[in-house]
């Protein structure tokens, strides 16, 4: 408790003022909180990461309720930078250090945008793409020249924990609700298919990249588990677990649970720490009852009080439709549907058409034309073409609002070969880097972030995923001072 007392007053007021500008929903409230915000990250580094996290996890439903809060993360990070660069103002060479893997990294940003130059990409387009990838990176570069006691760690560990709790709490409302309850009122208004539908959006106004949050959040809470020997923190926290475990399960991810499936036994193998599957198992048991508990609830609310016969005498149940007019709803719940499917006969010709299979079979046709550095950032499904479309696309028949949902057909694409030697690069560096602290106590996070990165940009454009990136390179930076540590 005193750890809270001491260190959490900046947070406090800082969430206390973010709520404000929800409440009043004025712009030019928002401009200023934003400020006040990044003059707290000015003056306390430690702090400005810790805010980081309320607005890395809740960042779409902030803009979706005042969009002046659109540059808050990142007035909050150049707020990092700013400090960093300044704290650094007697020894200027340190800000020049850098690791293999960010040597790759920026040879890698630097094909891209020459690359996107020479194809004749927009100069908008091509900064919001940089930014995509550059910013969270600038997070890595602040905390690697901070200095970490254990007491920051733990702190770091429950805001993300609380954050959690507080989306999962949010998401169970989604579900029972049918999505029509502590959501904004253009979220409630979605057309979804039916397989996205069951699936919990919260605050992060996306199923995967909830549930990309909460898988790390849950990793963080059994360090805090592991390393505390008083049973009512251990109560506490799993109870925190098994609301943050089920919610991962109403997410319904497939990319993420492979990710999962991914990393259990590598860590295993590398750990050999079988006996912390125990917790985890315990957990996982409580997880499942309370996802059944509120699957039940969502039927329950759909039948009774969304769509009653008596309030909704013209209401035509879903499951009396035809099954090609299949629609939206919490009706039967049947999650398992979206995993079933995903090899179906019907899936697979879909995406041949339009969908993931037709966008690789794209982007080997653009990297035929673009074969050594590719066509260029801003040109290939990634966030910019979504906001600027490309140049290219008409020449390859791809719609406007087409995204990947793959890293590396994107980069395939838009930097070519070199692009790709220098992504393959960038692996191997980060992965001796990660094999070096495989002992470190926050080793199981770290791995778990290397490999969802090589595993997750399969099935997401996981390098452009804020809330993922944010916890990659903190995570990065803390560990690289993991000797300094208390052990």
């Amino acid at each position: 408790m005193k750890l809270l007392q001491q260190n959490y007053f900046i947070l406090t007021i800082s969430a206390l003022l973010i709520i404000l500008g929800l409440v009043v929903a004025n712009t030019y409230l928002a401009f200023i909180i934003t400020f006040i915000l990044f003059v707290f990250a000015l003056l306390n580094k430690k702090q400005g990461l810790l805010i980081l996290v309320l607005i890395v996890s809740t960042r779409p439903f902030l803009t979706e309720m005042n969009p002046g809060y659109v540059i808050i993360g990142d007035l909050v990070i150049f707020g990092l930078l700013l400090r960093t660069f300044y704290d650094s103002r007697k020894n200027i060479k340190s800000l020049f250090s850098f690791h293999p893997f960010e040597w790759a990294f920026f040879a890698f940003i630097l094909i891209g945008t020459v690359s996107a130059l020479i194809t004749g990409v927009g100069i908008a387009a091509l900064i919001t793409q940089i930014r995509a990838y550059v910013l969270f990176y600038i997070v890595f570069y602040v905390a690697k020249r901070m200095v970490f006691q254990e007491r920051d760690v733990r702190q770091f560990a429950i805001t993300t924990f609380i954050m959690a709790i507080i989306l999962s709490l949010q998401g169970y409302v989604e579900k029972i609700s049918d999505k029509t309850m502590l959501m904004p009122k253009a979220w409630t208004e979605w057309y979804l298919s039916y397989t996205n539908h069951i699936r919990i959006y919260s605050l992060l106004k996306g199923p995967n990249e909830l549930s990309l949050f909460l898988i790390i959040a849950f990793i963080l809470a059994l360090y805090l588990l592991f390393r505390t020997s008083n049973i009512k923190y251990k109560v506490l926290i799993y109870m925190g677990l098994s609301i943050v475990g089920a919610a991962i399960l109403l997410t319904y991810s497939r990319g993420a649970l492979l990710c999962l499936a991914v990393f259990i036994p590598v860590y295993l193998l590398i750990s050999r720490k079988l006996k912390q599957l125990i917790p985890v198992l315990l957990v996982a048991i409580i997880s499942a009852g309370i996802f059944v508990g509120v699957n039940q609830a969502a039927d329950y609310y759909y039948d009774n009080v969304l769509y009653s016969d008596e309030d909704n005498e013209d209401f035509v149940d879903p499951d009396e439709m035809e099954e090609d007019e299949e629609t939206t709803g919490n009706k039967g719940n049947h999650g398992s549907d979206r995993f079933k499917g995903a090899f179906s006969e019907d899936t697979i010709e879909q995406s041949k058409s339009a969908g993931r299979i037709y966008y690789v079979d794209r982007a080997i046709a653009i990297f035929k034309d673009y074969p050594i550095i590719g066509a260029g950032f801003a040109t290939f499904g990634g966030a910019a073409t979504l906001k600027y479309s490309s140049p290219i696309y008409e020449d390859y028949d791809i719609t406007r609002n087409f995204y990947s949902d793959n890293q590396y057909i994107l980069i395939l694409a838009e930097t070519g070969v070199v692009g790709v030697l220098m992504l393959f690069a960038l692996i191997v560096f980060l992965g001796i880097f990660v094999w070096k602290r495989r002992k470190h106590y926050f080793s199981p996070l770290m791995i778990f972030l290397f490999l969802s990165v090589i595993v997750g940009g399969m099935v997401y454009n996981i390098l452009e995923n804020d809330s993922f990136m944010f916890y990659f390179f903190a995570t990065l930076g803390l560990a690289f001072q993991y000797k300094d540590l208390k052990e």
